[in-house]
């Protein structure tokens, strides 16, 4: 049996582990090759916010009310309860009447559902889920890690809008200015009784402030040009649900009405799967050549031909490699030397019509690279594989996207008389 273990040195520490064990647990997202950290500066662009544990919107909005009302709690129950632990408390009181509440009407994405049936607790809270997307989407204002915000903003001699912004210094000498709410919290109105009503549907004025939150922040980007405009949205969410990322680039009509530069983004996120997905199918290949099966090498070998029929209109006219290198540093992802080396060979490669000799030396490096001693492909590597290996399908959250905004709709065209609840 093998398994994953760490020193826990901070709370910030068991953050980044969790997140990598969730990403880790999704079928078909093992990186073997590394070039995750080229989808994810196309995910950034294109739907900022997002993330793929991430479950409904409704999350984007309980949080904030957890601040808002630990921030109106006087300053001598703040120094008795401290943020971290407060936050703690009311998440497992939103979980407990989430399942409640929809105990009649099951609804998918709700956070530890099976946890608070059993009276458990659960490790991932949507705090942690949700946190890039609330600053992204100027919910909560600051560039602090959730864990440092919840040590300073607990802070009740502190100025909250120096501790929310991030900043050390303390203008002022007033330590009742803790006590008055500012906006660098922001929440639609709400009950005081919130977390007793809670449902994971959206009313109509929540659905409309995160709506306008997210366009204002991102109006530019594939999830915020669908906001924007009503009926694109409707015309988004009709789309057929087997439709991945590279059938939507290529049949949704809505999408050539979008600025310039998000359509060449949205197209080269197109492309770059398209010409990838042949290095993920050779991997495959050799795996099964070494690991594997005739029958599932004999699979992927005619998955490789139909590749290569498919390749034949590769609109080479608009593609630029030197893109993909113009996000990731705009997002601020270091890709490593070997990886940069390896797509631009790669892509190089099959635009010349270069040997599958020479492209399999290409993935062989690569993974070994990538992996290290852990690389399949090493001549003294032995197991049995069975299956499709890493990667094989880029949609960029495109699917948690379409949950989200799913959810805004509903909001959105609810009249009062429907279920959306508060």
């Amino acid at each position: 049996m093998s398994g994953i273990g760490w020193v826990d040195f901070s709370s910030e520490h068991r953050e980044k582990v969790k997140s990598v064990i969730d990403l880790l647990s999704t079928p078909g997202v093992i990186d073997e090759l590394g070039i995750g950290v080229i989808r994810d500066s196309f995910s950034d662009t294109l739907f900022p916010g997002i993330s793929t544990i991430q479950t409904r919107a409704k999350y984007f909005l309980t949080v904030p009310r957890i601040f808002k009302d630990y921030e109106n709690l006087p300053a001598h129950t703040r120094r008795r309860k401290r943020l971290a632990g407060y936050l703690n408390e009311q998440e497992n009181a939103c979980m407990d009447a989430l399942v409640e509440n929809h105990w009649e009407d099951p609804q998918n994405g709700i956070f530890g559902q099976l946890v608070a049936e059993k009276h458990g607790e659960v490790q991932r809270k949507p705090s942690s889920a949700y946190w890039t997307g609330m600053r992204k989407f100027g919910l909560i204002c600051t560039n602090l890690s959730l864990q440092v915000f919840c040590r300073r903003f607990a802070n009740p001699d502190q100025p909250l809008q120096d501790l929310v912004e991030g900043t050390d210094k303390t203008k002022g000498d007033d330590l009742d200015a803790s006590e008055h709410v500012n906006d660098t919290i922001n929440a639609p109105e709400y009950d005081d009784d919130w977390i007793g009503d809670l449902t994971i549907y959206l009313s109509y004025e929540e659905a409309s402030f995160l709506s306008r939150q997210i366009e204002a922040r991102v109006p530019l980007t594939l999830l915020g040009q669908i906001l924007l405009d009503s009926d694109v949205r409707r015309r988004f969410l009709d789309l057929p649900d087997n439709w991945n990322f590279t059938t939507v680039a290529d049949e949704a009509s809505f999408l050539e009405h979008f600025p310039v530069e998000l359509q060449r983004t949205i197209t080269a996120a197109r492309d770059f799967w398209q010409l990838l997905h042949g290095a993920h199918i050779r991997y495959n290949c050799l795996l099964q050549a070494k690991h594997g099966t005739k029958a599932l090498r004999d699979e992927f070998e005619a998955n490789w031909d139909k590749w290569l029929a498919e390749l034949e209109s590769f609109p080479w006219e608009r593609w630029e490699t030197g893109h993909l290198w113009e996000l990731t540093k705009l997002h601020q992802r270091k890709v490593r030397e070997y990886t940069i080396q390896f797509v631009e060979d790669w892509i190089d490669g099959v635009r010349d019509n270069r040997s599958v000799q020479t492209l399999d030396d290409l993935v062989v490096r690569q993974e070994r690279f990538n992996k290290k001693g852990r690389a399949r492909l090493h001549p003294t590597a032995e197991e049995s594989v069975g299956k499709w290996i890493g990667i094989a399908d880029l949609n960029y959250r495109l699917n948690e996207a379409r949950t989200i905004i799913g959810d805004i709709d509903r909001g959105l065209t609810a009249s009062e008389d429907d279920d959306a609840g508060h």
